[in-house]
């Protein structure tokens, strides 16, 4: 995402500071790792987070213009510039590791369905929040277009685990 996202403007700054695609990261390796046991789920999920959130600045360490520093230099700078990722994803990691690890262990499809509409929801909130400051972070707001390919992806996700939870149910099916 950093070398997509790039240094400018525009649809790859958009499309590359998206926040809900994160969050499927831990639900996505707990679904896949834990077994369904939770507690594992729970690790997997903030692993998962912390380590796409390090993968993601080291990269952005290579694209983003920091001054005449070395590399290591720049790595720092870049990590350390996402502290309050990482204290978020101390929370959202464990959060939809979770429940990957309980989609695994159930299948149930409202989890499923939780998890990915994220996508859907992100540019709800942002729209509600437009150009506000919440927290400390100021709400940017993406391209009409980034918004509605964001939605599009959820709403396909969503039917897709519906869809195939629906097909594994019925009578018939091996």
């Amino acid at each position: 995402m950093a070398v997509l996202k790039g240094n400018g403007t525009g649809i790859r700054n958009d499309v590359g500071n998206l926040s809900a695609p994160w969050l499927l990261v831990p639900f996505v390796a707990s679904a896949v790792a834990s077994n369904g046991r939770i507690p594992r789920a729970v690790i997997v999920g903030t692993v998962a987070s912390l380590l796409a959130l390090l993968g993601f600045y080291v990269a952005n360490s290579f694209v983003l213009q920091l001054g005449p520093h070395s590399w290591i230099e720049d790595v720092r700078l870049a990590v350390s510039g996402g502290r309050r990722w990482y204290v978020l994803a101390l929370v959202s990691g464990p959060f939809f590791g979770a429940l990957g690890g309980l989609w695994r262990r159930s299948h149930h499809q409202i989890l499923g369905v939780c998890a990915f509409a994220v996508l859907i929801a992100e540019p709800i909130v942002e729209w509600m929040l437009k150009n506000q400051s919440v927290g400390g972070f100021f709400v940017s707001s993406p391209s009409p277009s980034v918004w509605l390919g964001e939605s599009m992806v959820g709403l396909i996700a969503c039917a897709s685990v519906l869809l195939l939870s629906e097909r594994q149910t019925s009578p018939g099916h091996d």
